[in-house]
């Protein structure tokens, strides 16, 4: 067996062979552990009720779990207690640290109950014998929430890797300590993903067009057509960087969309389905992995067009790229399809506007609310229009 050097290490040999066996066994082992100046901790507990594959008593053993303060080979370890080299290990349990995994020492006391083993028999944390002064169990407590992050970690990286867990829900799935300790990992795992769907030429996008005029629904009605299919949305922020709240999300509503935002070249690659595309951003290139793109307007599509600087593509570009077209009025709603043999949209429904019935107009605020923000203001309520530098005498505020 290789000689290799250790500071963490396992033990395990039959108790008929361990030096003072039959009756001082336990005392030599506790003497010899005790005694050695390179010995910074130990515990151990014996098996006695332990079965193989088959159900078969395995015989009486025992597990020895050693920390030393500076490393040894497993020769002189075992020299320790008395046992050939080759009953000594490398603890099996592994723990997460930074981006590489080391020996857990605190795993290794999980097993000499049968912990983390829960097929196995379990032993009593009372069989467990440890050095004076040495609290095995927080160790092992330790170690259990640390096995159980890494658990979470490993489970959120399945998840990106599925598409499951996006950068918008990652919260969802992972809590803020965790998130702390592994952002460097989780931000490669979602390029990693993403450079994976680049080599998928071929996407599957639906494009709703949504025109009318300024407070006809058309946002309402966008968000209310992703909430209808469960998809989540990324509502576009700032009109010089429509996609730089984009973290993944299921559908794109490009909100109040209008020409010289972005050039059309861009926009006829970013609603293809034919090439899988970055989009540029303010700060770094977002991936779509989209199912849906819904832009609004108080632009008609053709209006839309003719208002971009660079409209050298005909708009047919556009057009067959948005395959269905609402026009929004307050009160109406017409609908539109795309149609290739002619170029042009045919209509295939109309109706109420479905968003205008469906939220009441903003209440206004109560009496009782009104009277109390004039009084924080420090005058009196007086809702007909009269002076309004009259000042509350009894009850006058301040405003900081």
């Amino acid at each position: 067996m290789c000689n290799i050097n250790l500071r963490k290490c396992e033990i395990v040999q039959q108790i008929q062979y361990l030096p003072g066996y039959p009756d001082n066994w336990r005392q030599e082992i506790e003497q010899k552990l005790d005694s050695h100046p390179n010995v910074e901790k130990w515990a151990y507990i014996p098996h006695d009720s332990d079965v193989d594959e088959d159900g078969k008593p395995v015989a009486p053993h025992i597990h020895l779990v050693i920390g030393l303060n500076e490393s040894l080979n497993t020769s002189t370890i075992g020299n320790i207690i008395g046992v050939p080299q080759q009953y000594v290990s490398q603890i099996k349990q592994k723990i997460k640290a930074g981006r590489s995994y080391r020996a857990d020492i605190g795993g290794a006391l999980l097993y000499l109950t049968h912990r983390n083993a829960p097929d196995k028999h379990q032993y009593g944390d009372d069989q467990v014998v440890a050095k004076a002064g040495y609290d095995w169990k927080a160790e092992r407590a330790k170690s259990e929430k640390a096995q159980e992050a890494n658990r979470s970690f490993q489970k959120a990286i399945e998840g990106i890797k599925a598409g499951k867990i996006r950068r918008y829900n990652l919260t969802d799935y992972v809590s803020m300590d965790n998130y702390i300790d592994n952002k460097t990992e989780y931000e490669r795992a979602f390029e990693y993903r993403e450079n994976s769907l680049k080599s998928k030429a071929n996407r599957k996008i639906s494009v709703i067009y949504i025109e009318g005029d300024a407070g006809s629904g058309k946002t309402t009605l966008a968000k209310k057509l992703c909430e209808d299919k469960e998809l989540s949305y990324c509502l576009s922020g700032s009109s010089r960087d429509p996609v730089q709240d984009y973290n993944g999300q299921d559908a794109l509503i490009l909100d109040d969309f209008r020409p010289g935002i972005m050039p059309l070249f861009d926009v006829l690659k970013m609603l293809d389905n034919n090439s899988a595309s970055s989009v540029s951003a303010r700060y770094h290139d977002r991936w779509l992995e989209v199912s849906l793109i819904i832009i609004t307007s108080v632009l008609t599509i053709d209006d839309f067009y003719a208002a971009v600087a660079d409209n050298k593509e005909p708009i047919a570009q556009l057009k067959r790229r948005c395959k269905k077209l609402i026009h929004l009025t307050r009160h109406t709603m017409d609908v539109y399809a795309y149609r290739a043999a002619t170029q042009e949209y045919a209509q295939i429904g109309s109706g109420p506007n479905p968003v205008a019935t469906m939220y009441a107009d903003v209440a206004d605020d109560s009496e009782d609310e009104l009277k109390d923000f004039c009084r924080s203001l420090g005058i009196e309520y007086k809702p007909e229009g009269l002076p309004s530098d009259y000042v509350i005498q009894d009850e006058q505020q301040s405003l900081f």
